[in-house]
Parts: C-alpha cells; sequence; structure tokens
C-alpha cells in the first residue's frame, strides 16, 4: 500500500482536523475544511485506481505499542466519561471493557505469546477499498455541504452549543477513523477505530448541547459501548485459544467451527453499531444533531462500519447455525423499521428509520452464505449510502429554508425552494424505482432468500412498505398549484455543491448500476464464496443484463421530460383552469390552492398524507417489537450452548 495514501486516508483528516480547532475564523476553517474533504476524496480515488491490486501494509512493530496504549486509554476516557456524566450503567460496560482489555494484554504476554504474534497489517483488498470509497468521496461531499449549513446553523444555534471549530475537528476527523477501521486487519486496531467512531458520535450528536442533545450522545455513547465490550470479549477468547487476533485468520476455511463465540460476539457488535432492533434508539436519537452529523454518521459512515463487520466475516458465519438467526434478526428489523417509517411525519425520522431497515436488509443479505445474497448486500452498502446521504442533506436544507422537518409543513415546497425539491425527489426516486442499484438489490435479495421462506416473506413485505411511504413523501413535496416560472432558491456554495455533487453520483449509480454489478459486486461475491468452498449462485436472472440495456431506458425518460418541458414552457396563463374546491377559487391570487366558503371567507384546501398512526404507530410496534428482536439475539448465544 503506497504510504501516502495511506497518510492521506488516516492520519491526515486527523490532523487536518485538529488544525480545524485553532481556525479564527470561517473562511480559515472553510479553506481547512476543503482542503481535508479534496485531500481525502483523491487519496481515496487514488486507492480504488489500485483496484485489486494493493499488497497488504505491515505496520512498523513500534505502533504494536502504541496500540495497547491507544487500547487502554480510549477505555480509559470512556470511564472518564461515565464518572463525568454520573451513569453507572455507562460504567459498567466501560469497565467490563477495560477489565477485558487488560485480561487479553495479560494472557497474550504469557508464555511468548506476544513475541511470536505476526506483526498487525492494514489490508485493502476489494471490501475494504469499496468502503474506503464510500467514506472519502461521499463523507468529504458532506464535509463540504457542512462549512455553509453550519454557519447558518450557527446563528439560530442555542447558547449551549460547542464551538464550530470542535464541530470541524470531530467531522473531519471521523472520516479517518473510518478509514483506518475498514483498512484494519488487526482485531486491537480495529478497535481502537472502532471506539473512536464511537466517542466522535458521542461528541457529534451532543453538539447543541441542550438536554435532549445531552441525553441522546449519552444514549448513544451507552449502547454503542456495549457494542464494544462484545469486541473486546471476542478479542479475549482468540488470545485465550491461542488464535491470532485478526480477521484473515478468522476466514481461515475450517477455522470458524471452533470460534463460533467471537464470531457471534463480533456479529452482535456490528448490528449494535448498525442499530439494528433493539438497539435502533441511538440512531434515531441522533436525528438531533445537525444534518452533517445525521448525513455522515447515519448513512455512509459510523453505521456501515457494523454492515462492513458483517460483510467481512460472512464467510466465517455463513456455514454456521449462527447464520439463519442472523437473517431472521436482520429480516425483523427490515419488516419492523420500514412499516413504522409509515407512521412518521418527521421527515428526519422517517430517514432514520429507513437507514435502520436498510441495514437489516444488509445483514440479511449477507447472512444468506450465497455469493448473490452477498452482491446483493454490496450493491445495498453503495447505493443506500449515496442516496440516503443526499436525502439526509436535502431535508437539512429544507429545515433552514422553511424552519421545519416535518413533511406536511413540505406542501408547495417545489415551488419555494425548486432545486433542493428536485434533489429530494431524486433521492427518493432512486430508493424504489428501475433502473437504480436500491431495487436491483432488493430484486436480488428476494432471488437469494427463495430457499428460506421466513426471511423471504420478511424481505417481501419490508420492500413492499419502503415503496409506500417514499411514494407518499414524493406526492407530498411535488404537488403544488401551476406556477408559469420558478425561481431558485437562494443556497450557499458549499450546501449547493455537496448536494449537486452527490445527486449527480445518484444518477451515475443508476446509470451504471450494472455496471457495478457485473464488473465489481459479481466478481468480489464470487471470489469471497469460492475460499470458502460454497457452490456458486445462479445468476442467470441477471447474466444478460447489462448497462448497454439500460441506456434505452434512460433515453425514453429523457425525451419525456423534455417533451413535459416544452409543452409546460407553451401554456398561457388564460389557457389554466383553477381547480374546483368545494366554492368559487379566490382570483386576487392565481394559481393557489384558496376558494371562498360560507360568508365568501377565503379558505385554503388541505391535504394530508395517511400515516395509519394506530396500526404503524412508534410506540405501539416497539412495545413488542423490542422484546422479541432482543429474544432473537439471545438465540443467536444459544445455539451455542
Amino acid at each position: 500500500m503506497n504510504p501516502i495514501l495511506l497518510w492521506l486516508l488516516v492520519p491526515g483528516p486527523l490532523l487536518l482536523g485538529l488544525l480545524s480547532l485553532f481556525c479564527p475564523g470561517w473562511r480559515s476553517r472553510g479553506t481547512v475544511a476543503w482542503v481535508a474533504a479534496l485531500a481525502t476524496a483523491a487519496a481515496g480515488i487514488g486507492l480504488a485506481m489500485n483496484w485489486g491490486h494493493v499488497p497488504p501494509y505491515e505496520l512498523p512493530a513500534v505502533l504494536g505499542t502504541v496500540a495497547i496504549v491507544l487500547e487502554l486509554a480510549v477505555m480509559v476516557w470512556i470511564l472518564g466519561l461515565a464518572w463525568q456524566l454520573r451513569s453507572l450503567g455507562l460504567a459498567i460496560p466501560a469497565l467490563l471493557q477495560l477489565g477485558f482489555g487488560v485480561a487479553t494484554l495479560a494472557v497474550t504476554h504469557s508464555g511468548g505469546a506476544h513475541e511470536a504474534a505476526a506483526p498487525a497489517k492494514l489490508v485493502a483488498d476489494s471490501l475494504a477499498m469499496l468502503l474506503v470509497l464510500v467514506i472519502s468521496v461521499i463523507g468529504s461531499l458532506i464535509v463540504i455541504y457542512a462549512i455553509g449549513y453550519m454557519r447558518n446553523h450557527e446563528e439560530h444555534a442555542p447558547a449551549t452549543a460547542a464551538s464550530s471549530n470542535r464541530f470541524f475537528f470531530v467531522l473531519i476527523a471521523f472520516l479517518g477513523l473510518m478509514n483506518g477501521l475498514v483498512l484494519s486487519d488487526d482485531l486491537r486496531w480495529l478497535a481502537i477505530f472502532w471506539e473512536g467512531t464511537t466517542l466522535c458520535s458521542f461528541f457529534l450528536i451532543g453538539h447543541d448541547g441542550t438536554p435532549e442533545a445531552r441525553a441522546n450522545a449519552k444514549r448513544a455513547l451507552l449502547l454503542n459501548t456495549w457494542g464494544g465490550v462484545a469486541m473486546a470479549g471476542a478479542g479475549f477468547f482468540l488470545a485465550r485459544q491461542g488464535v491470532a487476533e485478526t480477521l484473515t485468520q478468522l476466514l481461515t476455511p475450517g477455522m470458524a467451527a471452533g470460534l463460533l463465540l467471537p464470531i457471534a460476539l463480533l456479529s452482535f457488535a456490528a448490528l449494535v453499531k448498525s442499530a439494528q432492533m433493539p438497539f435502533q434508539s441511538w440512531l434515531l436519537g441522533a436525528m438531533v444533531a445537525p444534518t452533517p452529523v445525521s448525513a455522515l454518521l447515519h448513512s455512509s459512515t459510523m453505521v456501515k462500519a457494523g454492515s462492513y463487520l458483517i460483510l467481512r466475516l460472512a464467510p466465517a458465519f455463513g456455514p454456521t447455525k449462527l447464520a439463519p438467526i442472523l437473517a431472521v434478526a436482520g429480516g425483523f428489523t427490515f419488516v419492523i423499521a420500514s412499516a413504522i417509517a409509515i407512521s412518521q411525519s418527521n421527515a428526519k425520522k422517517v430517514l432514520a428509520y429507513s437507514t435502520i431497515a436498510n441495514l437489516g436488509l444488509i445483514v440479511v443479505c449477507a447472512s444468506l452464505n450465497s455469493p448473490l445474497g452477498y452482491a446483493a448486500a454490496l450493491m445495498l452498502l453503495v447505493f443506500h449510502a449515496v442516496s440516503k446521504s443526499l436525502l439526509f442533506l436535502t431535508v437539512g436544507t429544507i429545515e433552514q429554508g422553511i424552519g421545519s422537518r416535518h413533511i406536511e409543513d413540505m406542501s408547495g415546497i417545489l415551488r419555494k425552494m425548486p432545486l433542493t425539491a428536485s434533489f429530494a425527489a431524486l433521492g427518493m426516486a432512486s430508493m424504489m424505482v428501475p433502473p437504480f442499484g436500491m431495487l436491483v438489490a432488493k430484486w436480488m435479495a428476494i432471488e437469494a432468500a427463495v430457499h428460506n421462506p421466513l426471511v423471504l416473506m420478511m424481505v417481501a413485505i419490508g420492500s413492499a412498505l419502503t415503496v409506500f411511504f417514499w411514494a407518499k413523501w414524493i406526492g407530498r413535496i411535488t404537488t403544488i398549484s401551476y406556477h408559469p416560472k420558478y425561481e431558485l432558491e437562494k443556497v450557499r456554495f458549499t450546501m449547493l455543491a455537496g448536494m449537486g455533487l452527490i445527486a449527480a453520483c445518484v444518477l451515475l449509480s443508476g446509470g451504471g448500476c450494472m455496471m457495478f454489478y457485473h464488473d465489481v459486486c459479481r466478481p468480489m461475491a464470487e471470489a469471497v464464496f469460492k475460499l470458502a468452498g460454497v457452490p456458486q449462485a445462479n445468476w442467470t436472472l441477471l447474466e444478460n443484463v447489462d448497462t448497454t440495456v439500460l441506456w434505452p431506458f434512460f433515453a425514453v425518460i429523457i425525451v419525456i421530460l423534455l417533451v413535459l418541458l416544452c409543452f409546460f414552457n407553451r401554456i398561457k396563463k388564460e389557457q389554466v383552469r383553477l381547480p374546483f374546491m368545494c366554492g368559487e377559487n379566490v382570483t386576487d391570487t392565481r394559481f393557489t390552492f384558496e376558494f371562498r366558503s360560507l360568508g365568501d371567507k377565503p379558505e385554503i384546501a388541505q391535504v394530508t398524507s395517511y400515516y395509519f398512526s394506530p396500526i404503524f404507530g412508534e410506540v405501539a410496534i416497539s412495545s413488542w417489537a423490542n422484546p422479541v428482536a432482543a429474544l432473537i439475539l439471545a438465540t443467536l448465544f444459544g445455539v451455542l450452548a
């Protein structure tokens, strides 16, 4: 691995983030953010250009001692936060994690085991490269967006909010921590970066300093620390069995049968990080943070750490009795989260539940012990990150524009903020319609699950529910009265650049969906499962579908849009007839939904969406779904007895 790229991907964002702490104003702070974003994105693209040809990078021996110090320091830091927050609930997992860490050190240093251990390595295989590309490119665009967004946010932020300097330090450093996480083969370094992202999320979620923000930041820290306990426990049990604490060792054919407990613990940590039920509350609470935090942590980075670990471990647990339980756990989360999303009118909550649901679907696909399912999981991971980051950014821009994040308040937003609303509609369409990758991936997931009727039913029902809430939301933002002209809203350049470039990535992902499947996902899946000895999948349904088949589809859409635009521009005002709405239209304000009711009183026609709260209400469903999800996860460890 090129040391320069390595420095730009991992220590680089940490150092540039640190530099932002000392910036005196927005000009210098924005410059540092631009440099960090461009350098990280360039390094991620540079690494991806060497796809499949990057040898492992062996870390210097001295970093082994550094890793021990950092590991203990992170655990002590979390324990210190527990003391500061006066939280016994946080102190218990922090102490357990510290205990496992010390015990692991004692075991590895006894009998010369430590000296004989292989040096830690950074491994840039195809899976790691794919994650690095998503983190570095999408994450950097979110950092650019944050420059303008936080300037607006600072004008209305509560007095308790932390400084923007600290915000950008944590935001930029987060990119380096995530890159380090996916490149680490050594479990010790993986755990350090894993807990580093947990601490970053704590500070970012609590940025505004309100009681709600502090409470939600504490919850995120508490739940993710339990995931850290599971990871530390896995390292301890591996050390006791004399197994090197590396992911490569876990994936050695035939090794998994004797290491089910560590693999189950690592899978549990991944489920917590992915906010799978019953741990979803930390991600839902994180929605109080500024929008760049939601976009970065909960679409393209932090929650994807859990998906990455599940995908990394899939060849190990796939042939074991853990796989069916993980598939059911992910499928259950997919269905329940999709159902609850229907009842939500808060836009960020809809995005949050949609994220939880799609992460559950990734768990399902990775647990099917099928190359087709694995390929579907890879497609979901990438296309979800791109589309959902765009949706988070547009919702944040709309919230700053109209002062609300409620979907019902977005009526007429296409008139008020046509550009942002168009980006939002594009993002929603990419989550459910062809030729975008999310639909293709769900189709692949259904095909891969055909031999598991329970999981198949969950995937089919969950997919149908997602179409309902996305279609409902698109209808809300695109339903407006006739207007002969549309004036683009004023948005800060960095916000527009972030949204526009990610929107371009969404369009490119649609056009190159099948190319990505044929050239990236399918070869990766076949290579992974060939090593694991799993029979190759039947790719027949997708065999003859490639990018050239999709271009006529795009051409037809473009032609239709151009024809509609042509006819729209030829409409004259005198040709427009306003709709009859239980009374005569108010003519002194043309092209609105106002009409005259009793006593000639002007009224505004109200159109509302169906939320089915009695059926899909958050409290009603969560009250029984969380215990069921906990029972499913308990089964994960019950089968080990």
